[in-house]
């Protein structure tokens, strides 16, 4: 299940300190985390590898300087489903009904719009 870090109070101290007791390292990865940040954002700064990362972010969390959750990911959350049927009849056809609907050339009288202020 993907992950996402975000850092903690003692975590923004280290990098706002750039506390030297925090491995340069660990202070490089610290500085890409943010609010909910993947690591795959991590990584791709970096130029790291996945477990390189991983296991700084690890350490991190272990000292209490970064948090992480849990995301569920999903089709239903990330991808259309476009496996029905189409008509390109029922397409066209919503269309006209739109065009209609917003057709403000024609005519308007003082009775169209008393009735119009009247239906609200």
């Amino acid at each position: 299940m993907p992950r996402l870090y975000s850092r903690t109070d003692a975590g923004r101290r280290a990098w706002d300190s750039q506390n030297t007791l925090v491995p340069l390292d660990c202070r490089r990865v610290l500085g890409f985390v943010a609010h909910e940040t993947p690591p795959g954002d991590i990584r791709e700064r970096l130029g790291w590898s996945e477990a390189a990362v991983d296991e700084i972010l690890k350490e991190l969390e272990e000292g209490g300087l970064i948090r992480s959750k849990s995301v569920e990911t999903g089709p239903e959350e990330s991808a259309l489903d476009f496996t029905g049927q189409f008509l390109v009849a029922d397409i066209e056809a919503a269309q006209q009904r739109f065009r209609d609907d917003l057709d403000f050339t024609g005519p308007l009288s003082s009775d169209d719009l008393r009735a119009a202020r009247e239906k609200k």
